[in-house]
């Protein structure tokens, strides 16, 4: 019986219908469903947005809190691999929530808290990992200023030993406008002889020819300076009266012989160097060590004006003025006071139609009467005719 059943195995295995998606669910959501690079698969896409939402939540509840179990549980074992636990705990939340970071979802914040649990743990084991260097690249994706994490990555020797950090850095700053800063990163990562260093080669050398097609500006044509003439000897005075020649004297005088400083207007004295105040001692108290020892979260560095996100569901919308009808326990009162005509009473009320009820009398002969002609008997005739004129 033993090879029978091998048999029956294999052909149930190879015997397997393919699935059949239905691209119409997908055509309806797609606009709704946020792109990766790596791609979905639309079968898993499919299941998710055919089912309805009553069990998708409990579905994803449940399989969320079994997701976390193996997470605790590989933090605690020594043995156990806590980076592959919450990859599969991300790549889960990416498939399973095709609109990305939301309330439901809590993406960030996972890719947050495995980023900051894993930094330190086993004294910075999982630092020269390329999966932990691609979950702070995800997390890139979903800041506000991307630079910033790639510093601090450079500074705590996260993942500097793969071409993906240099690569993704260096487009960044090339998407900003930072070319030289650009460059340079690729730079460091050549010289470093990161890993797959022959395809960061192949990304700078496309770098280069990009920023060669870039058409430089114009630089601006300076205005043409008069350029003195011949120097020319002095005529020969004929004649001076008392009032020019002092004219003269004193013109001379003033665009030859510089004034002493003390007679200089004041407002020479704007081009001295603007002296910089050095606080002394914040250097002194400066913390030894790593200058860049944490990043902090998304929402410590957002606007405090930003909202947060919250639930849609079981959200009760405040509504203007209740607070105010609750403190007093009356009704709220209107804050729109209408205007009242204190001469009411003197103007006459307009008069509304009233319906006539007499009758209005209609002739009833006709306005028009035909032309009959008088018509006489006549006994011995025996008819009658009309009288002649």
């Amino acid at each position: 019986t033993y090879p029978t059943t091998m048999a029956t195995d294999t052909a149930d295995v190879f015997s397997d219908a393919p699935r059949i998606v239905d691209f119409d669910v997908l055509e309806a959501s797609k606009e709704n469903v946020q792109r990766l690079a790596s791609g979905r698969r639309a079968t898993a896409l499919s299941d998710i947005l055919a089912t309805p939402h009553a069990q998708r939540d409990s579905k994803l509840a449940a399989t969320r809190n079994r997701l976390r179990i193996n997470v605790e549980i590989a933090l605690e074992d020594d043995e156990d691999d806590p980076l592959a636990a919450y990859w599969r705990y991300v790549n889960w939340t990416l498939d399973n929530y095709p609109h990305g970071q939301s309330a439901e979802s809590g993406l960030v914040e996972l890719i947050e808290e495995a980023t900051r649990v894993l930094k330190d743990h086993r004294e910075g084991h999982w630092r020269g990992e390329l999966k932990y260097l691609k979950l702070w690249m995800l997390y890139t994706s979903y800041v506000e200023k991307p630079t910033i994490i790639f510093e601090f990555l450079i500074a705590n020797e996260i993942g500097t030993g793969f071409a993906l950090l240099y690569e993704e850095y260096a487009a960044v700053l090339e998407q900003e406008g930072r070319r030289k800063e650009a460059d340079a990163m690729y730079q460091l990562g050549i010289a470093r002889r990161a890993t797959d260093v022959d395809h960061l080669k192949a990304r700078h050398a496309e770098f280069q020819k990009r920023m060669m097609s870039v058409v430089a500006p114009a630089t601006p044509v300076e205005p043409a300076v008069n350029t003195p003439g011949p120097h020319r000897s002095a005529r020969t005075v004929l004649g001076t009266s008392s009032s020019s020649s002092s004219a003269l004297a004193a013109a001379s005088g003033s665009s030859r012989t510089p004034l002493p400083a003390a007679q200089r207007p004041p407002s020479a004295a704007t081009n001295a160097p603007f002296q910089i105040f050095e606080d002394s001692a914040s250097t002194a108290s400066a913390a030894p060590g790593n200058a860049f020892p944490d990043v902090g979260t998304r929402k410590t560095r957002v606007k405090e004006n930003v909202p947060e996100t919250r639930k849609m569901a079981g959200t009760t919308i405040k509504q203007a003025g209740k607070k105010k009808r609750l403190a007093s326990g009356g009704a709220a009162t209107s804050s729109f006071v209408p205007y009242v005509d204190t001469e009411e009473d003197a103007m006459p009320a307009p008069s509304l139609p009233v319906k006539s009820t007499i009758a209005v009398s209609v002739d009833s002969t006709p306005k028009f009467v035909p032309f009959q002609d008088e018509v006489r008997t006549v006994p011995w005739l025996g008819f009658s005719s009309a009288e002649s004129c």
